[in-house]
């Protein structure tokens, strides 16, 4: 019986593990301003980005709606992800489908 038990609980702990592995470490949340959208990533409790106006033009911007905050908001926690610099040109926006004029 002992040796069901301890078998038992390495298989959770194996799969505790396994899915932990797969599971994101950024959390996208996105926030109202008084004229537009904005988001924040944290990561373990820590808010690592704060982007209160739209990266990637000159602009100082707003998002003009919680989407379009929460697709740059993805695809920045994409860059994080594979350990790419998250920045965001003007292409990105423009193939996003974000609006900035």
């Amino acid at each position: 019986m002992k040796k069901y038990v301890i078998i038992i609980v390495l298989v959770l702990l194996f799969i505790l593990k396994f899915y932990n592995t797969f599971e994101t470490k950024y959390h996208l949340e996105t926030f109202k301003l008084t004229n537009g959208w904005g988001y924040k990533i944290s990561t373990k409790n820590k808010i690592i980005i704060k982007q209160d106006i739209i990266p990637g033009i000159t602009d100082n911007k707003p998002f003009k709606t919680e989407k379009e905050a929460k697709i740059i908001g993805e695809l920045i926690i994409d860059k994080l992800e594979h350990n790419k610099i998250p920045s965001v040109t003007k292409k990105d926006l423009e193939t996003k489908g974000i609006i900035f004029d």
